[in-house]
């Protein structure tokens, strides 16, 4: 296919872009070159289209009629004890997305696969959390991905956009250099003294990137754009605790790290669903056989 994948300089895009690389030809959409996640020579394997995806004007020169699908990738993270609501996230996460889908429409593009995230949730659902759980947001960038999430399903009520929404959990690896497991990771690497202080953090979930980016192939091989819009938990499946993973990493890796626990603890037991996923793919996925991976080949790294 041709596939057009905004956000191709992060974390997901580009990692994701890499795995889809050999079966379709890919052009990325971006303000500009500079990148932490790709090599110089990675960087030459792309077309990369100067487009500012919150302007229309640039928007409708960078697309063409003959893309198959739109993979919206881009996004600002922006978690903040506010009580209001950052302009620039609102513009890059919801209004750049509308922006985006009006041209799709204009060029004629149907597909559109958006990957949002697990923050649309709230604290008060039933454990696992299904896709149909209720959506109230903790902070703003949870909101602004709903929101997003709203006005793509106003587009299909339409019939003018078929789509597919993943919601992926927070997503750490190689070659991301922060992060609460980076971080973690590596002050147990050097035994550094550890504290865990959960204030204000209400939930939490992790995923390795090259698990997200190849269930999502897995997804993309199989999909066959014949429905108006599929939302799906792109997830484990079980529950990953926020305080447990750094005592199982410190194991993990033989640290003497002292780690002390600053109570009271401020988040609630919480995971994805992922029997949608199941269903679909063949998923032989597991956060600790991944995390065991993961340490064993980026150890020098960090």
């Amino acid at each position: 296919m041709n596939i057009l994948i905004t956000g191709g300089t992060g974390f997901l895009g580009s990692t994701l872009a890499k795995k889809i690389l050999d079966n379709n030809n890919i052009k990325f959409l971006t303000r500009g070159l500079e990148t932490n996640y790709l090599t110089t020579e990675e960087v030459k394997l792309f077309n990369f289209v100067r487009c500012d995806i919150r302007d229309k004007g640039s928007l409708k020169k960078a697309l063409s009629s003959d893309i198959d699908l739109v993979i919206h990738s881009a996004g600002m993270v922006k978690i903040l004890p506010s009580r209001r609501c950052p302009d620039d996230l609102i513009e890059t996460n919801l209004n750049s997305t509308i922006n985006l889908i009006e041209i799709m429409i204009d060029k004629g593009i149907k597909n559109f696969l958006f990957c949002s995230s697990m923050t649309v949730y709230g604290v008060e659902n039933d454990i696992p959390i299904k896709e149909d759980g209720i959506l109230e947001p903790v902070h703003f960038y949870g909101l602004s991905k709903k929101w997003a999430e709203e006005a793509i399903i106003n587009y299909v009520r339409q019939g003018r956009i078929n789509v597919l929404i993943l919601r992926y959990p927070g997503l750490y690896g190689y070659p991301r250099r922060y992060g609460y497991m980076y971080n973690i990771i590596k002050n147990l690497l050097k035994n550094e003294n550890i504290t865990i202080d959960t204030t204000g953090l209400k939930f939490w979930e992790t995923m390795n990137i090259e698990d997200a980016v190849e269930i999502t192939k897995k997804i993309l091989d199989i999909w066959k754009w014949n429905k108006d819009y599929e939302i799906m938990n792109c997830s484990y499946g079980e529950e990953i605790d926020f305080v447990a993973t750094v005592f199982r990493i410190k194991e993990i890796v033989n640290s003497n790290s002292v780690i002390e626990v600053k109570k009271p603890l401020d988040y609630v037991k919480f995971y994805l669903d992922n029997s949608k996923l199941k269903k679909l793919i063949d998923f032989n996925y597991n956060f600790e056989r991944s995390l065991k991976r993961f340490l064993e080949k980026y150890k020098k790294w960090i």
